[in-house]
């Protein structure tokens, strides 16, 4: 794996693991060791797929269960897209590390505002494609009330912004 997608993986670990923690004090019960493994592990496939085309969230599925780590399978899998049935749904590790993932530009903690402009910058080559992008960030944005309504701290709290930015 790439140091930089290393980099990043680890960033959003550091944001899937405080959320969780919190959320498992305010009455979740997460599995916050498959919380890390699957935040870590989420672009395993990442390099490869930029090589072969392949959608990288399907192979490093594929990767992580033929390593055996079925567990991690969805989470994996999952990381990438987000639907309205799942927002309606339970916070899961899966959920978890999916939002979180939308929380980490490279390696930089951002707003979903800021993460979601830069997509629509790199990605969005068409109007169709941007409008896509564009709801995509509206789930997001209520996936994050949601996480958010049962905590007590805010998106942008400085806690979570300044994960793992201190040596």
């Amino acid at each position: 794996m790439p140091e930089h997608i290393r980099r990043h993986s680890h960033r959003v670990a550091a944001v899937a693991l405080y959320l969780g923690r919190l959320l498992n004090e305010n009455g979740c019960r997460l599995d916050l060791r498959l919380v890390e493994a699957g935040a870590l592990l989420h672009d395993v496939g990442k390099s490869q797929a930029l090589a072969t085309g392949e959608r990288h969230e399907m192979l490093g599925a594929e990767i992580v269960g033929r390593w055996g780590y079925r567990p991690l399978v969805p989470i994996v899998r999952d990381h990438v897209h987000l639907d309205p049935a799942t927002v309606r749904g339970p916070i899961t590790e899966s959920v978890l590390v999916n939002y979180a993932d939308k929380r980490v530009k490279h390696d930089e903690i951002v707003s979903l505002a800021e993460r979601f402009r830069d997509l629509v910058e790199r990605y969005g080559r068409t109007p169709k494609h941007i409008e896509w992008l564009e709801e995509k960030y509206r789930l997001f944005d209520r996936l994050e009330k949601k996480i958010f309504g049962h905590l007590g701290i805010h998106p942008q709290e400085v806690g979570l912004m300044s994960l793992g930015t201190n040596p």
